[in-house]
Order: C-alpha cells, then structure tokens, then sequence
C-alpha cells in the first residue's frame, strides 16, 4: 500500500512545473476515462471478441482485473503484440479496426450519458480563463473523434494528439510533447495534465506536467504510483476545485 501524502492546496499550486506562476499554460486531456467514461463499453467489447479466440486466456472471459492490467491506457497494437505474438501484423491490425468499430457502435447511443461528472464546469473554467487545451489519447482517430463530438466538444479543443500518429505513444511523453508544441508552448512545464491510466499519468509526469489521476477505473495507489501528485473521484470532486482555485 503506497503511503498517501495529502497536499494543501497551496502546495500543489507552486509545483506545477516548479512554477509559481498562478495560471497555467495548457490544459491537455486524455479521452477515454477521463472525458467519457468509457472503459465499461471498452471492456464489455474486448470480453465479446477475445472470447471467440480459442484458447485466449485458458478460454475464460477477461475480467475488471485483467482489462486493468492489460488494457486499459495501452495502445492497440501494443495489445495485440501481446495477445497474440504468433498473429501476422495483418491479422493483427484487422482485429483491432474491428474491435474498435464495435466500440463505436455500441458507444454511439450512450455517449453523452457517459460524460465524465463536472466536465462542463471544468470547460467553462478553462474557457473563462482563456487557456490553450488539448485532447490526447492512444485511442484511433476514428475512436477520438467520435466521442469528441459525441459529448459536444468538437468546438472546444484547439489540438486533437493521436498516439498512433506521434513517433512515440504514451507512455513515452511524445503525445504531450506534441500537444503543447501545436498550442504553441514552449513545453509541458505549467500545464495541467488530466489521466486516468498509469500508461497516460506516466507519460504526462515525463512530459514534466502536473497530472491529476481520474479515478474512472483505476485504483488510488495505482495513479499515485504512476506520478500523479492529485487524484480525483471527476471533476466535481472538491479537491480539483480547491486546487483550481489557486491557479486562477
């Protein structure tokens, strides 16, 4: 059990970065639970299709643990190099546009329902305070998109960071790296980083971000353990608004 170090809020304020600067630079956001929670739908399509494999995982359906461990954050063809080693890159790469497009129609009904709690409070904030935004994510861009546009967010971010597209993905700090430089910022120093995967909060963390921990899946050590210096419950959770707060 990783000992939890509560922070006052204005401690937190002057380690963005190390910066004493008040406002920060960029605010970049993952996409697949941390802006929807989507890693239900996720994991219920992974289960339907890996169990058609004959033999995967002793022919028993994945579980919350696994997906956890296995999945969630990592980028697709990371997984499929995982699952299925013995696969030609082609069978691969198949697998994957088909299980995303069977997360796309199954996602599609429910997508504004899943809207992470606070969200728009949160847009409202960064949009009344002028500060440059970035969504980034390992998901596919057809992924990304749709559920961009699925919440009505497709006015609100000025970058879109696809993993797959930067020479590196997370949790190398390619993608952030990347984002910041489309906003036009020197770095990721002062920015804020929102995470809800060790995979992400690790990149973000190497990218020299402040990142905050969503707990949408993963538990509270495991974002800690990952370099998050604030975890949250969503973005109504008093403890981003305290921290927020500060940074106005």
């Amino acid at each position: 059990m990783v000992a939890v170090l509560i922070k006052s809020a204005e401690a937190l304020a002057g380690t963005v970065g190390g910066s004493n600067s008040r406002r920060p630079s960029g605010i970049l956001f993952d996409i697949d639970g941390t802006l929807v929670d989507s890693d239900p739908i996720h994991q219920a399509v992974f289960r339907e299709l890996l169990l058609k494999e004959d033999g995967f995982n002793n022919n028993q359906p994945i579980d919350e643990e696994f997906f956890r461990a296995r999945i969630a954050g990592r980028q697709n063809v990371v997984i499929m190099d995982d699952f299925f080693p013995e696969w030609p890159p082609e069978k691969r790469a198949a697998w994957s546009v088909a299980k995303e497009a069977r997360f796309r129609e199954e996602a599609a009904a429910s997508m504004r329902e899943r809207k992470m709690p606070g969200l728009d409070r949160v847009r409202a904030w960064i949009e009344g305070s002028e500060i440059p935004r970035a969504a980034v994510t390992n998901a596919p861009r057809l992924n990304a998109e749709a559920m961009i546009e699925g919440i009505g967010y497709g006015d609100f971010f000025q970058t879109l960071v696809i993993g797959d597209e930067c020479e590196h993905a997370k949790p190398h700090p390619c993608p952030y790296l990347t984002a910041c430089k489309n906003l036009g910022l020197e770095d990721a120093s002062r920015c804020i980083v929102f995470e809800d995967s060790p995979s992400g909060a690790r990149a973000g963390v190497a990218a020299g971000a402040f990142v905050v921990g969503i707990l949408s899946g993963q538990e509270e050590d495991t974002l800690l353990e990952a370099g998050c210096s604030l975890v949250i419950d969503n973005f109504d959770d008093d403890r981003l608004w305290e921290y927020l707060e500060t940074r106005s």
